[in-house]
């Protein structure tokens, strides 16, 4: 069983400009051996709002709904579970035979975030696969969450909306910090990471920030597309 297999329903966050990230996602999902563009697995349309709203930017916003939209979408549909991607999704390489003993370690546990791609560094033996964390992660870009959870998420993503930035109970902010509040003000919610990370976000253009000069100047865009390239295969071959 893959990890495709597993989840009721994998999303992954796509603005309709971005076909350049469609792509490479194909790419990623063809060496993974995994079927993409199907009931099980598809892009998932992003939203580009028209303002910031609070948020620090207008992407940042757009990307905080999109994945709220998403996981109301499973909630609709009622999912057992949702596995989300970000469009800029690469895999380790051993990915399926990692991920299937992780899966396994899964089964029977109580979880309501499962995170595959992250930072955190885990000084348990290189042989598990899961790790109960309480403490705040950062990324969003390849996680699950159950559905044991969305009503109480969601009503705390759309009160977060309502606030002001800055407000001590969790304002508008980056998607990934919002996940963090939200489990720090609901400790009885498990997290479990897979060791080691699944996925990482490829080197590509961010839709977050204004673009840096390398994406604004037309005679830079090669070169850069190129060093963007060659440091994924190196990620990749380190994976």
């Amino acid at each position: 069983m893959t990890i495709i297999d597993y989840f009721a329903k994998t999303a992954i966050i796509n603005l309709a400009e971005r076909a350049d990230r469609r792509a490479e996602t194909r790419e990623e999902f063809k060496r993974a051996g995994w079927p993409i563009e199907n009931t099980k697995a598809d892009f998932f349309p992003a939203i580009r709002p028209m303002e910031a709203a609070g948020f620090p930017s207008v992407g940042v916003r757009g990307c905080f709904l999109s994945h709220m939209l998403a996981i109301k979408q499973a909630k609709k549909e009622h999912l057992a579970n949702i596995l989300i991607m970000e469009d800029d999704i690469a895999f380790i390489a051993d990915i399926n035979s990692i991920a299937a003993e992780a899966l396994q370690e899964l089964e029977g546990k109580k979880w309501g975030f499962l995170y595959l791609g992250h930072e955190h560094h885990s000084d348990l033996p290189s042989e598990t696969r899961l790790e109960k964390i309480s403490e705040p992660l950062l990324l969003a870009h390849f996680y699950a969450v159950n559905s044991t959870i969305f009503d109480r998420f969601l009503t705390f993503l759309e009160e977060l909306l309502q606030r002001t930035p800055g407000d001590p109970a969790g304002g508008p902010m980056h998607y990934d910090g919002a996940i963090s509040t939200f489990r720090m003000q609901n400790p009885d919610i498990n997290t479990f990471i897979v060791l080691p990370s699944l996925g990482y976000q490829r080197s590509s253009r961010t839709d977050l920030h204004p673009l840096s000069l390398w994406d604004r100047w037309r005679v830079l865009k090669p070169l850069t597309a190129g060093l963007r390239k060659l440091k994924n295969r190196i990620k990749r071959s380190a994976g």
